[in-house]
């Protein structure tokens, strides 16, 4: 499904990735977890084409990074930060997305407004909305395309009680219908209930890659985090 391997990447003197190697089966949900710093939020800029590295290969569905549309079809990213055009509607810029993707269904589109209660919503301006509203519109056109890789970074941040149990629930459904997602979080005791692995990251490589019932044998995932942290310094 995605196989990264000896990702590297340095901004002057500074190496941020220093071989990252990685592969994420389909169907899978990956937690992507590390300290500030540790070169998440670089991976998965490398990995959608935000930030080219310096080396290594990327493959999804046998599909290397080089060809870059078909590359990118493969995938839907959803950054920390949103950054939208604040006159248009939440509507407008959904329909525009799923155009790229070549996505029709307007009732699978219906369906996903209505989960995440943006029916009354949908048809405002974008710079009139909260943060937590703009995260509600890129979780809409994501579940929508349904691509074969849902990738976010800190996926969680501005969502409300309500939208979470609803993303919770869009996640179950997704996968088992043969998607794939890969998300960075520093909610560990979140990522010990959505995922099944994690990738453990520090100082620009993964350090720990493993099914999370294996992790849990022996206690929390904070608890492993912190003995991991402390073992690697």
């Amino acid at each position: 499904m995605l196989t990264i391997e000896n990702l590297q990447k340095s901004y002057g003197q500074c190496d941020i990735l220093k071989g990252v190697d990685l592969r994420v089966e389909k169907g899978e949900i990956l937690g992507f977890v590390g300290g500030n710093g540790a070169g998440k939020t670089t991976t998965l800029n490398c990995i959608t084409g935000l930030v080219e590295q310096d080396d290594g290969t990327i493959i999804i569905n046998n599909v290397p990074k080089s060809q870059s549309l078909d590359y990118k079809r493969q995938f839907y990213f959803i950054p920390d930060t949103i950054q939208v055009f604040p006159n248009i509607t939440a509507y407008d810029w959904i329909h525009f997305v799923l155009q790229l993707y070549e996505e029709t269904d307007h009732t699978k589109l219906q369906y996903f407004m209505n989960v995440f209660g943006m029916e009354k919503s949908i048809d405002k301006p974008l710079g009139s909305n909260s943060y937590g509203m703009l995260h509600k519109m890129a979780l809409i056109t994501a579940f929508t395309i349904h691509p074969s890789i849902l990738i976010m970074d800190e996926p969680l941040n501005g969502l409300d009680p309500l939208a979470v149990v609803a993303f919770k629930n869009c996640m179950k459904g997704y996968v088992e219908n043969g998607g794939t997602i890969i998300f960075s979080t520093h909610l560990l005791d979140v990522a010990e209930k959505i995922c099944q692995s994690i990738a453990f990251l520090k100082d620009g490589k993964i350090v720990l890659h493993e099914r999370v019932e294996h992790l849990l044998v022996n206690g929390s995932l904070e608890a492993m985090f912190l003995e991991k942290q402390a073992n690697e310094e």
